[in-house]
């Protein structure tokens, strides 16, 4: 009903800081009371339980508020049903992670407007316009929704002047449209408001603002019919059911599919849990997208060439995502940090550190770790400032605000101090050159860097080029830091060295060059017992070593 790792997704999406100017700037603009109030419950998102509970505790209230205003001085329980289904809808309007979190508080507030205006005896009009003036420029264009449940209550009572609120809350909106509060007339007016500008708006959304002010209308129908509870509460609960499922009956394209996976994916990668990530991917179909979040737990958890060939590996494609859109790919950033081409992965960080909703943490992190690396204190500090001063990311900074202008701490540190040490020797254009290239720069100036090591060897065995692979090893190996090599590059070694005696008659990389790089007497042995048993499968695979390079390179299509 609810995607909990969708909801999680959101809290990467913005930041809520305690800052006054932050809090000021965001309540004096058109609809800042719903955006502040909505981006307060989004922080508390990172625990994605916690993110469903106040997501229905929210819609639950709504529908009370719904209620609330409806019903009379008696209880009227029966109504409360029929308040649930705009709310249903709605929910389902949130599954889609464009659709900001502020439309379900500015629907609260305007609800509470609602409630407000349904207990005036006095001076209902005047106040009524009032009101639709405050609710637009804390809510937007939830105001419509309010004057116009506000007409039909009074209208239903034969208060027809009511109606005049809903021109008033058209002439709100056109005013902040002239004004360049906000940007178009559509999203002055409309749920657009609430919508990523540059995204497009699927139809499906209007339903739940249709639906609220005919709820409102069946509502004051109903108390006048008086029909007995019991019925009328299974007619509402079947009208709930049969309205809410079709909400979820949207077709979803591969696009679609894959960015739910970004969402729980995202969950893990943002809370460093990789076991939950690993156990995650491996319950989920075959994509490079999803292997390449496998193989990004596996680098974090140290010995990724030595676990990778334990699952479905088909082709580089599953390791990094070589693509040309620099701007929104936090993946591609997660990816370029692990492997330890840190300029890259501050590129595209900073190309997707800011959303319509406000900062991604994730992003500030990587931008704020890599001027650590760079020892450029004073902007690091912007960035661990702004972290401070959010709850959950508050400790995170002030860990890292040690190492600020404290060189020796910072170069012992695993990840900061590998990162130092990691600057190419060469200049270059970051992501200008293919992945490969920009790595082999990083391994170059730090050949001990281990996680970046292990992605040039995963990239190069995963695309079967075994000569590079020992290329690689006859360069580095021996040097500080790379004394010993994955099981999979120590086979792609071997195997190598076999193809060269065998089939151009060269014997420069025989077992004793071998040996002195790296390829221990075990690997050797199994070897020979892979090449005996292929010879008696006859052609086949032989059973037991699917988890070796050697079934990769020679069975395994990519």
């Amino acid at each position: 009903m609810i995607d909990r790792f969708a909801l999680a997704f959101r809290e990467q999406q913005q930041l809520f800081l305690f800052d006054k100017t932050y809090l000021v700037q965001s309540l004096f603009t058109v609809g800042g009371l719903a955006t502040l109030s909505g981006r307060f419950f989004v922080q508390f998102f990172w625990n994605p339980t916690l993110a469903v509970l106040i997501t229905l505790a929210l819609l639950g209230l709504g529908a009370w508020l719904l209620w609330v205003s409806l019903r009379d001085k008696r209880a009227q329980w029966p109504i409360l049903p029929l308040c649930l289904i705009p709310f249903a809808f709605l929910a389902a309007s949130l599954s889609e992670n464009a659709m900001h979190f502020s439309v379900l508080t500015a629907w609260l507030i305007a609800l509470t407007a609602l409630f407000a205006y349904t207990r005036i005896r006095s001076g209902r009009l005047v106040w009524g316009f009032l009101l639709t003036i405050v609710v637009y420029l804390t809510v937007g264009p939830a105001a419509l929704l309010f004057a116009v449940c506000a007409a039909i209550v009074d209208g239903w009572k034969k208060r027809w002047a009511s109606a005049l609120l809903v021109p008033v809350a058209l002439l709100c909106g056109l005013a902040a449209c002239l004004l360049g509060w906000t940007p178009t007339l559509t999203s002055a007016l409309t749920p657009a408001f609430y919508f990523d500008l540059d995204a497009q708006m699927n139809a499906a959304h209007w339903i739940p603002w249709v639906l609220l002010p005919l709820t409102v209308l069946v509502g004051c129908a109903v108390k006048d019919l008086k029909i007995k509870r019991l019925p009328l509460f299974g007619c509402c609960a079947i009208l709930l059911i049969i309205a809410f499922v079709p909400a979820f009956k949207v077709a979803k394209n591969a696009e679609d599919r894959q960015a739910g996976l970004t969402y729980e994916y995202e969950y893990y990668v943002a809370n460093e849990n990789w076991d939950g990530l690993i156990k995650c991917c491996l319950s989920k179909d075959w994509i490079p997208h999803t292997v390449q979040y496998l193989n990004l737990a596996l680098s974090w958890k140290g010995g990724m060439v030595d676990n990778m060939f334990k699952y479905d590996q088909r082709g580089p494609d599953g390791l990094i995502k070589n693509s040309d859109d620099r701007g929104v790919e936090t993946t591609q950033a997660h990816i370029m940090f692990a492997m330890g081409n840190v300029a890259a992965a501050q590129d595209v960080a900073f190309n997707t550190l800011y959303s319509t909703e406000g900062f991604c943490p994730a992003m500030l992190k990587i931008n704020a770790q890599v001027e650590l690396m760079r020892g450029t204190y004073a902007i690091a500090d912007k960035y661990l400032s702004i972290l401070e001063k959010a709850p959950h990311y508050r400790r995170w900074a002030k860990e890292q605000k040690r190492f600020l202008y404290n060189d020796k701490a910072l170069e012992a540190d695993p990840i900061l101090g590998t990162g130092r040490r990691s600057w190419p020797k060469l200049e270059g254009f970051s992501m200008f050159g293919s992945p490969l290239e920009e790595l082999m720069r990083v391994v170059d100036a730090n050949p001990g860097n281990a996680q970046a090591r292990d992605y040039a060897f995963a990239y190069l065995l995963l695309a079967k080029d075994i000569k590079s692979v020992t290329g690689v090893v006859s360069r580095y190996f021996g040097q500080e830091g790379f004394d010993s090599l994955p099981v999979p590059v120590q086979e792609a070694v071997l195997f190598y060295s076999e193809y060269t005696r065998n089939v151009d008659g060269a014997d420069a990389l025989g077992p004793e060059w071998c040996a002195a790089h790296g390829v221990t007497e075990g690997t050797f042995r199994r070897f020979q017992k892979f090449q005996d048993e292929s010879l008696k499968s006859g052609g086949k695979a032989p059973k037991g070593y699917n988890s070796s390079y050697w079934y990769y390179l020679l069975y395994k299509q990519i």
